[in-house]
């Protein structure tokens, strides 16, 4: 998809854009603008006193007064979208932004509570490492919320079932996909999976397309506690899963190939199905990259406590 935003890009001297050339930074931040003006500023605020990293803000047209904002803060990079646009395509131009090895994704209307850095690099530097350390979430009264999401079958549907975190140790957990595409992102790996579905209207929707899409490739995402936000305003923290234009890509990628006797087939999943995606996607290129199929995914899942639902 064509680039539908315009970039502002931090103001850096000469030496500084000299040194990066010969070398990738590590960690870039990417904050989508969800809240008031006053917390973005805050936002900003925090991570540069807090953080040392590139940042990169990404908003739309007519909410905040760019050349004011790129005057105040002229080391960070502002990627301004000019229509309304969902999670996914905001963090899709993070990605092809930032040139780093690691991207993380917050909000404006959150707040970062714990970043381990050194975690989570050492998680991610493993040879098996998951494609995205997702955050746990707490909300306003300081309570953790269910952030861990396990794939189900309820009917013909994909339901996914939601968790607690384990919050006694260390430990990470697997997750189908981060809650509101908060996590800490391998760059080069969201790339390669070809990152968020920007023909999918639902920040829910595309990160449970995209979080599918790693399992069944192989890969895995994980929740930390090395990564925590807060909402401070909100008691409860849900996504909406209302079925939005685009929904049914997620369920013919997610359910259109099998795995028979060790090997792929693609069919078209009754009820669910988007035609162009079937032709395109699966037949083309998922069904000889798939590693396992999505009911099997649900029968292997490794629940929390060792329940299944």
């Amino acid at each position: 998809m064509l680039n539908n935003y315009r970039i502002y890009r931090r103001r850096q001297d000469l030496g500084t854009r000299i040194n990066q050339l010969h070398c990738t930074e590590q960690l870039a931040v990417g904050i989508l603008d969800t809240g008031n003006l006053q917390q973005l500023k805050e936002t900003l605020d925090w991570f540069l006193a807090e953080i040392n990293c590139s940042l990169h803000v990404v908003t739309q047209e007519d909410r905040i007064d760019v050349v004011a904002m790129q005057e105040a803060y002229r080391e960070v990079t502002f990627l301004v979208f000019s229509t309304m646009t969902f999670a996914g395509e905001r963090i899709n131009a993070v990605a092809n932004e930032c040139h780093t090895n690691y991207f993380l994704i917050v909000r404006s209307d959150q707040i970062l509570i714990r970043f381990d850095g050194n975690k989570l690099l050492s998680l991610m530097g493993k040879s098996d490492h998951p494609a995205a350390l997702a955050a746990v979430i707490a909300n306003g009264k300081c309570e953790v919320v269910p952030c861990v999401r396990a794939p189900f079958m309820e009917g013909k549907k994909i339901e996914p079932r939601s968790y607690f975190p384990n919050m006694e140790d260390d430990s990470t957990l697997d997750t189908l996909f981060p809650v509101m595409c908060i996590g800490f992102y391998d760059r080069a790996l969201f790339q390669r999976m070809r990152g968020f579905d920007e023909q999918i209207h639902s920040e829910y929707w595309q990160a449970l397309d995209w979080g599918i899409r790693c399992y069944l490739y192989g890969y895995t995402i994980q929740v930390t506690q090395a990564l925590m936000v807060q909402f401070p305003q909100r008691d409860s923290v849900i996504e909406d899963r209302t079925e939005a234009d685009g929904y049914l890509r997620c369920y013919t990628k997610a359910l259109s190939v099998s795995q028979i006797n060790g090997k792929n087939m693609a069919r078209k999943y009754k009820g669910f199905v988007d035609k162009e995606v079937f032709r395109e996607d699966v037949k083309k290129r998922m069904i000889w990259l798939q590693k396992t199929d999505f009911p099997t995914l649900c029968e292997k899942w490794e629940y929390p406590l060792k329940e299944k639902p």
